[in-house]
């Protein structure tokens, strides 16, 4: 009985260890992920923040932004 209770809590260890690194990684998080500038005339300089923060736990990587 030892030994089965053992093997299972042993078991079920390695099972949550093996998960672990599922839960690990990064979220991206925005304030607003989408901005309306309205009608705009031809040659306006335009601008506008957008802002955003790592809420996981492993380090964001940005490799590639586009704009449309």
């Amino acid at each position: 009985m030892k030994l089965l209770l053992s093997t299972l809590l042993c078991s079920a260890t390695l099972i949550l260890l093996a998960a672990v690194p599922v839960l690990a990684q990064p979220v991206i998080s925005f304030d607003e992920e989408t901005y309306d500038f309205g009608d705009v005339n031809q040659g306006d300089v335009l601008e506008h923040l957008f802002v955003f923060r790592n809420t996981g736990n492993e380090p964001l990587l940005i490799e590639k932004v586009t704009s449309s």
